[in-house]
């Protein structure tokens, strides 16, 4: 044992020696060792960035709030998630069947021609060497053997061609499905492991070796062995490698190429000349509908109060005659409770009957069709005559027939559509209608339209002025409207609304679209007043309809309110 002195002699050294220990080596950790470990590999996985230094020198606070990170980073999804990832691969793998399964069909296609131009081809090179065998080797004989026997040889060869082409893309097509597939179980496996615990972490995109998958492997193996070559197995070596390496890589970047649109450019590859077979749409298309609506209106004249409900279905059948040619029709019955009842009340009656089809560049409607002349504004009925459309940028229409109870009518339009405002003109006759007290007797109404729309953002804003004549009497109207969005019936929770002024004189309108008072204002002079709508898509295929009319009638000033709402089902028996 020492001695003091010497004790004294060595406790300099000591404390020098304990002031340059680690302070690791002088404290415990704070946390077991596979703390450190996880928290090193969360950062690897990118989850969290760890501070410069050594994690044992933390306090419990500190990695705590190390913790803290990874579990909301891991929480909010920073980055690309995994079920961002598996969306995005569930979508392509949807496209990708699709496309396999129009190659398949070019396949079957391309198969079959092939080998209707291998037995042409054998049967006419067959007839050649049978008749150089005869020895009869004459001129007019031979040389249109020998035509044929070409002909159907170099037929034979474009359509080989076509198949092997047809063949090799069927087959990268299925490789290339079988990948993404492999992908997308892979991660939900991994979203499932990491949630349960029971596999590993997740991360923010998979990498190439996940699973098996690498960028030369392809799917669980070797892209040249037979178990992973599949249906490549008959490729060479080299072009089954290449393929394994572009299908990995596709896979592996699917987000990159979706944004650049290169798988868009892929899929265009189909679109050549290579057979493909159409969709059948059923010949006879039908359209129904179902409309349950009310109305009810108050006002200061007897004819403005009523209260109207309404039950109308109405079937629009479509049948294709040859490809251009259409017969269509409307049968339409209705049952109505309210105050007034009109002369086609319980009755089913074939409403629309008529023919369309196009004529060179022009769009002909003949029969008795629907017609809305000036958004509605001066007619919206039907119309017996024929229909001629036609002509780009400036659209051109001309109908001539009978409105409801003319003896003659006819109209010509004309406009001009932009993606951001509309111009349009349009002159309309009636002869032998309706007069202003609304009893049909001989004479004539002219009437001059022109319209301007502009988009304002989202808004429609229209303007349109009305001209008319009517048996020596005229009047000058006007619309102001706006409007956002449009009925989409197979759309759920869509919406839209409209907003318009009328000034229009009786002169200005023969048969109004709105549902309020303004065909019973004629006998008054016509009307003014506001006009809204509401449209609102409960479900798919089901709308629902508000509309609402403060109008007063030109002579007298007589005012009206009308609220009227209708409930809507559709149905069809094809598919869009």
């Amino acid at each position: 044992m020492m001695n003091r002195k010497k004790w004294i002699w060595y406790l300099p050294l000591m404390t020098a020696a304990i002031s340059v220990m680690p302070s690791s080596a002088m404290a415990a950790p704070v946390a077991d060792e596979w703390v450190y470990e996880d928290l090193e590999q969360l950062a690897g996985a990118g989850y969290l960035e760890l501070p410069p230094g050594d994690l044992h020198q933390l306090s419990r606070k500190d990695l705590a709030a190390l913790i803290g990170k990874a579990v909301d980073r891991m929480e909010s999804y920073e980055g690309t998630s995994l079920a961002d990832e598996y969306g995005r691969v569930t979508k392509l793998l949807v496209e990708d069947k699709v496309q396999l399964g129009l190659a398949k069909e070019q396949l079957e296609a391309a198969g079959k021609i092939f080998r209707q131009r291998e037995r042409e081809a054998r049967r006419d090179t067959d007839a050649l060497a049978r008749q150089s065998l005869r020895g009869n080797n004459r001129l007019e004989v031979m040389e249109p053997l020998q035509k044929r026997a070409k002909e159907s040889q170099m037929r034979l060869q474009g359509a080989a061609r076509d198949f092997a082409i047809a063949r090799q893309r069927a087959l990268r097509r299925q490789r290339m499905a079988d990948e993404l597939e492999q992908r997308q179980n892979d991660i939900m496996a991994a979203m499932t492991g990491a949630s349960s615990g029971t596999g590993p972490l997740p991360q923010s995109s998979l990498p190439a070796g996940t699973a098996g998958m690498t960028g030369t492997s392809g799917i669980n193996g070797s892209a040249a062995s037979p178990q992973s070559a599949g249906l490549l197995r008959d490729s060479s070596a080299q072009d089954a490698d290449a393929m394994a390496r572009l299908s990995a890589l596709r896979t592996e970047f699917v987000s990159e190429l979706d944004e650049a649109g290169a798988l868009d450019k892929q899929n265009a590859h189909l679109a050549d000349d290579l057979p493909v077979k159409d969709v059948q749409r059923p010949r006879l298309r039908i359209d129904s509908e179902v409309r349950l609506s009310d109305g009810k209106s108050t006002g200061d004249r007897d004819e403005y109060r009523y209260h109207n409900s309404e039950l109308r279905l109405r079937v629009y059948p479509d049948y294709n005659i040859d490809g251009n040619w259409h017969a269509i029709g409307m049968v339409e019955g209705k049952k109505e409770f309210g105050s007034r009842k009109d002369k086609d009340d319980e009755k089913l009656r074939l409403d629309r009957y008529y023919l369309e089809g196009h004529v060179g560049l022009a769009k002909v409607d003949a029969g008795a069709f629907g017609s809305l002349m000036a958004e509605g504004n001066i007619y919206d009925s039907k119309f017996k005559g024929i229909r001629i459309e036609g002509g780009v940028p400036v659209k051109y229409a001309f109908e001539y027939g009978q409105a409801n109870d003319t003896d003659k009518a006819w109209d010509a339009t004309a406009d001009y559509v932009q993606p951001t405002y509309s111009i349009g003109a349009g002159v309309y006759r009636f002869e032998g209608g309706y007069d202003k007290d609304n009893v049909v007797r001989d004479g004539k109404q002219s009437i001059a339209m022109a319209n301007v729309h502009k988009l304002v953002g989202s808004i429609d804003l229209g303007a349109m002025v009305l001209y008319g004549k009517d048996r020596g009497h005229d009047g000058t109207g006007y619309v102001i409207s706006a409007a956002n969005g449009q009925e989409q019936s197979w759309k759920p929770r869509s919406r839209s609304w409209w907003l318009k002024y009328y000034y229009q004189p009786y002169e200005t309108y023969y048969s109004h679209t709105m549902n309020g008072t303004a065909d019973f204002m004629r006998k008054y002079g016509g009307f003014k007043g506001w006009g809204a709508g509401y449209s609102y898509t409960l479900s798919k295929d089901w709308l629902f309809n508000l509309e609402y009319y403060h109008l007063w009638d030109l002579d007298g000033h007589k005012a009206s309110n009308t609220i009227w709402g209708s409930l809507t089902t559709y149905f069809k028996n094809y598919e869009d």
